[in-house]
């Protein structure tokens, strides 16, 4: 077929698909449907691997059925929300589906929230349930009083564990109590733990209201990262979730029922729920739950449970190519090492690749490309075979990835960088109460379709691989108009052998009356390096590879980056230290002046 030049048309990436991927149709059921449907007839397959305590899909779907009941039996109706603020623990999973079965919406929130904030998603959603971990439920000490919550449940990450391993936590638990002074907090009439709440599943209950599947029927909220001002509540359907996951199944990548997945990515963000959880479940694999994870114990994750597939972001691979404890490690039996959340630098790309290889894998780093607003993942690399350096794969099947013009919206052509837009049905019903918000994101373009707006500037090539260059927000624009990439400059000092990490990002030009120059954060391999002379070698380095006005103005050592809640690089926080930086010199300025 002769290309039109417009990548939404020519659609080139459905090469790499076969005909079925292309014209079967999407799911149309709940999640919880789709869930029971695909793992009907294997009842006795393992699910869930909670600290090696195997919970089969039988049992999964008889709790998630029992915790339906026990959510009615608590007078949740259909269009309730229901706040859920725990990690990745069994019972959170049981709710999930459960709420999907009687129509109700998730509300999904990070436990370590600030008490604030946790009062505010519950207002914004006016849930009158909410289901916290136990070590962070003295954030809702007084909740009742100041939100819509009528009765809080507390659960503890030792419910589902194997009974040795609940008895430590439990002595454990019961002596940090003691010292934090809980006991009153714990007491009946004010917060019920999960085993009490669970029983109420056990009672009848009459004109079950278990819902019949719907078109775009609300399932879950998943707030947006944060880190570039207020997260916003992304809504999702059931649709979304199915969507994705199914795409995900047909893609072409090796995934079987028999494999295990590595999920370590937490509940309360879409690439979690959609990519970390439901995916794997849907295709009847065997999950291994991480509640907390701890990038450092990578490695001994991968010793122990010998994962076929994961999902994780950059930073954390960072941690495993010179693990000592994997040298001679077999590591063939890794199928996907997916990475998301972030742009993966490519020297470490590069380093990832090669530490698989020298480790019998058969398979590069997965990268993938996603937004909360389209329920994580709506682009990967499937195979080997459209997985190229820098690259972040193909469109999925049904789903079209272009680039536009951010001021025209007119679309370009292939191999120029714009906006990339997503049109598809893993596309948001909208920000929770925010129509304002959505308007900004979803926007209808001349060819009648709703677009998502990304906000990252891109470019696609002629065989339909997607590369993202940075976010319009970080475009750091000069004084003089010209447009500086931090990702460009973050590439190029990254090659430095000293250099561990690295994340830049626009500072106020002193020298000028408005525009933004960059400034490099830097951390080294080892604290012995001369700084000074890496510092020269590094600028000398920026000198030769990049245009002047791409040079970076500045350069600070850093001991780490600072880091969101999922691993990303908190690029706002180095921002806002630069910002206060510049407020202390200021006010040491004008004492010396006075």
């Amino acid at each position: 077929m002769e290309l039109t030049g417009k990548p939404s048309v020519d659609k080139p990436w459905l090469k790499y698909y076969d005909k079925n991927a292309i014209k079967d149709d999407l799911p149309e059921n709940t999640i919880y449907g789709y869930l029971v449907e695909n793992n009907k007839d294997y009842p006795n397959r393992v699910a869930l691997n909670y600290f090696d305590r195997k919970i089969k899909y039988k049992e999964l779907i008889d709790n998630i059925d029992k915790t339906a009941k026990a959510l009615l039996n608590f007078g949740v109706k259909k269009g309730d929300v229901v706040t859920i603020s725990t990690p990745t623990l069994p019972e959170t999973i049981y709710l999930f589906y459960a709420i999907s079965k009687i129509g109700a919406i998730a509300n999904m929130v990070d436990p370590r929230t600030s008490v604030e904030g946790i009062e505010d998603y519950v207002n914004e959603a006016e849930s009158k349930l909410l289901f916290i971990v136990d070590v962070a439920a003295e954030k809702a000490k007084n909740i009742k009083e100041k939100t819509s919550v009528e009765k809080v449940i507390a659960i503890s990450p030792a419910d589902s564990l194997p009974f040795g391993l609940n008895y430590g936590y439990r002595a454990k638990e019961f002596i940090e109590s003691i010292k934090e002074k809980r006991d009153n907090f714990f007491k009946k009439n004010e917060c019920y733990t999960w085993n009490e709440f669970f029983k109420e599943g056990n009672i009848y209950v009459d004109n079950e209201e278990y819902i019949e599947y719907k078109k775009d029927i609300p399932v879950a909220i998943v707030h947006t990262g944060g880190t570039t001002g207020r997260p916003k509540g992304v809504l999702l359907s059931n649709d979304n979730l199915n969507a994705a996951a199914y795409q995900c199944k047909v893609a072409g990548f090796d995934f079987k029922r028999e494999h295990n997945w590595l999920n370590i990515m937490p509940p309360f963000i879409a690439y979690g729920i959609g990519n970390g959880l439901h995916l794997p479940l849907i295709c009847g694999m065997e999950v291994i739950l991480i509640p907390q994870f701890d990038p450092k114990t990578f490695e001994d994750l991968l010793i122990k449970y010998n994962p076929n597939h994961m999902t994780g972001v950059p930073s954390h691979y960072g941690y495993i190519i010179n693990s000592k404890k994997l040298d001679n490690k077999d590591l063939s039996y890794i199928i996907a090492p997916t990475v998301g959340g972030d742009k993966m630098d490519e020297e470490l790309e590069k380093q990832t690749n090669e530490f698989l290889k020298n480790h019998n894998c058969k398979y590069k780093v997965t990268k993938g490309y996603g937004m909360t607003e389209v329920n994580a993942a709506v682009a990967a690399c499937t195979s080997n075979e459209n997985n190229e350096i820098g690259s972040v794969g193909i469109p999925f099947s049904k789903t079209i990835i272009s680039i536009f013009d951010p001021e025209t919206r007119e679309e370009l052509g292939y191999n120029q960088v714009g906006e990339v837009c997503i049109t598809g049905p893993n596309t948001m019903l909208g920000y929770f109460k925010n129509q304002e918000e959505t308007d900004k994101i979803i926007i209808e373009h001349n060819d009648g379709k709703k677009w998502v707006h990304s906000g990252d500037l891109g470019y696609m090539t002629e065989d339909g691989k997607l590369y993202i260059k940075d976010r319009i927000k970080r475009m750091i624009i000069r004084h003089d108009g010209f447009k500086v990439f931090p990702s460009e400059i973050e590439k190029i000092i990254s090659t430095h052998p000293s250099v561990k990490d690295c994340s830049v990002v626009g500072v106020p030009d002193l020298e000028h009356a408005q525009g933004k120059v960059p400034k490099a954060y830097v951390v080294l391999k080892s604290k012995f390096y001369d700084e000074n002379k890496v510092k020269d070698e590094i600028f000398y380095l920026c000198s030769q590879k990049l245009a002047e006005y791409s040079q970076p103005d500045d350069l600070e050592y850093k001991t780490s980056l600072p880091l969101t809640s999922i691993g990303k690089v908190d690029y706002h926080s180095l921002e806002k230290e630069h910002e206060e930086k510049l407020k202390e010199k200021n006010i040491a300025k004008q004492k010396i002046l006075k």
